[in-house]
């Protein structure tokens, strides 16, 4: 098969199956060449058309550098999770994957590095913004449960009720639409707040529990909401503050940064705040890219301690 016939092949393959668009082309890692339109035409590398979706930048990308303590192979792994972004991205195939039959749009990999990073850290707030169907908020008030942490706390927010996902996207949770809501768990533990995450009502909640809070109690903050960059700047300035040092702040998907958005997604955020500098960084405060937590190969989000 010809690379020509291999990438038509791709392309049709990772065709939008819910919204009907077609994936406009998946750029090959490690060759020669890349393709832009969805009429696959190759171009050589040293295009500068093969940047459109940063082929050429994102192997210089710190993002896709080798965890510290990672055995993984980087040509490999690079290529798997591009391809894995571009896929959910196109496809929505992630949305099948569940936590105690509720959808949880996140890779196994990650989920493990959350619990992880629960256990070690203990937080008395987790703070998430994009709730979508709950799965996140969910698994991590489960984790509070098995830890015996009683007194901590889920915020979650979204401008949209979480049963209205479920009412309206396919396939819906295993539980059926409303009773994530009942369970006891989200009751004991999840504070939904049905607004925009950059909005007063939802700052003004936040500081609320953060003020219940003894100094120096961890705070974890997942950023989750929207993934362009500008938007995920105006997050990162809101919710950065409350993050306790030592703690983490999670950027998540930055992979469609390279997948989706053209390098205008969250890891030009990202970079912004890693490079903050006077009046902003007094703001936000200091934070480094903790590559060290990454002990699965490849993580789809940034992990800023």
């Amino acid at each position: 098969m010809t690379w020509q016939a291999l990438l038509l092949e791709l392309s049709a393959r990772f065709a939008n199956t819910v919204e009907g668009v077609p994936l406009r082309c998946y750029q090959p890692m490690y060759q020669d060449f890349c393709c832009v339109d969805s009429d696959v035409s190759l171009l050589s590398k040293a295009d500068p058309h093969c940047n459109v979706f940063g082929h050429q930048s994102i192997q210089r990308s710190p993002y896709l550098s080798k965890a510290s303590n990672s055995t993984a192979n980087d040509a490999q792994y690079q290529e798997a999770f591009l391809k894995q972004g571009i896929f959910n991205t196109n496809t929505f195939a992630d949305i099948k994957s569940t936590w105690l039959g509720v959808t949880i749009r996140q890779p196994p990999q990650d989920m493990m590095m959350f619990q992880q990073l629960i256990f070690e850290l203990r937080p008395k707030l987790f703070i998430e913004t994009g709730t979508f169907r709950g799965g996140m908020a969910y698994y991590v008030a489960s984790i509070f449960h098995l830890t015996e942490e009683a007194d901590a706390q889920v915020i979650t927010i979204d401008t949209t009720p979480k049963e209205d996902y479920e009412i309206k996207a396919q396939p819906a949770s295993v539980l059926g639409v409303g009773a994530l809501g009942r369970n006891k768990l989200w009751r004991h533990y999840v504070r939904e707040v049905v607004a925009s995450s950059l909005s007063n009502e939802a700052t003004i909640i936040v500081q609320e529990y953060v003020s219940r809070l003894r100094p120096g109690e961890p705070v974890v903050v997942s950023l989750d909401a929207r993934h362009d960059a500008a938007f995920v700047w105006e997050e990162i300035w809101h919710y950065a503050p409350f993050v306790s040092v030592g703690s983490f702040l999670v950027v998540q998907d930055v992979i469609l940064s390279f997948a989706k958005y053209g390098w205008r997604g969250p890891y030009t955020a990202v970079m912004k705040l890693l490079k903050a500098s006077g009046d902003a960084r007094r703001h936000l405060g200091s934070f480094v890219w903790d590559r060290s937590v990454e002990h699965f190969g490849y993580t789809g989000h940034a992990y800023l301690r």
